[in-house]
């Protein structure tokens, strides 16, 4: 078992590979908003806010990222000015609010999880349960009473993640029309009491 060390933020020199990480393990979400790759790994490290962010590193490597969405606003947050620049004007406008579609409301006092990732290679040794639990003791840390996330239909593994650690299913939310863009019909919204 590797040796986890959780941090709380994404530092300069890992923005490169954190967004690489964040972009692929989330892609279902988000590569109809900034795929191609290429083009979202141009994007991607001037749209974050690595303060919203925890990061897993092993022996120095980074392995799992977690994104954080609290009322100052979200760890991806591309202003449509960066968008245009590399989509073009109408295609910016459009994949702006996209994002804004997949983005949710987050009630005073519940910090909210906006994706989490682990490298392929180190999965199932409990790094996405030390993100989690991390997570978890920020929001307690900082008075936060609850913590949610949204999960998409067809991500069952993450769904049985989050059911161990005491996420309760509060709601779910169709995509609609999108849902055949995205590849997914529904997102699930799930809460837990942290405090």
């Amino acid at each position: 078992e590797a040796m986890i060390e959780t941090i709380d933020h994404l530092p300069e020199t890992h923005v490169p590979a954190g967004v690489r990480l964040y972009y692929t393990g989330l892609e279902a979400k988000l590569g109809p908003v900034f795929g191609p790759e290429e083009t979202a790994m141009a994007v991607l490290p001037g749209s974050i806010h690595p303060s919203r962010c925890m990061m897993a590193l092993s022996e120095g490597h980074l392995v799992g990222i977690l994104g954080i969405h609290d009322a100052r606003g979200s760890f991806l947050a591309p202003t449509y000015k960066l968008m245009a620049e590399h989509y073009g004007t109408i295609a910016g406008m459009y994949r702006t609010s996209l994002l804004m579609l997949l983005d949710s409301n987050v009630a005073p006092g519940d910090l909210y999880l906006d994706g989490i990732a682990v490298a392929p290679t180190y999965r199932e040794q409990g790094i996405g349960t030390a993100l989690m639990t991390a997570f978890e003791q920020r929001a307690r840390d900082n008075g936060f009473a609850t913590v949610s996330l949204e999960v998409i239909d067809t991500n069952t593994r993450a769904k049985r993640l989050y059911t161990r650690l005491g996420y309760h299913e509060i709601a779910t939310h169709s995509m609609g029309p999108f849902s055949r863009l995205f590849g997914f019909r529904t997102t699930c919204r799930m809460s837990k009491m942290v405090d």
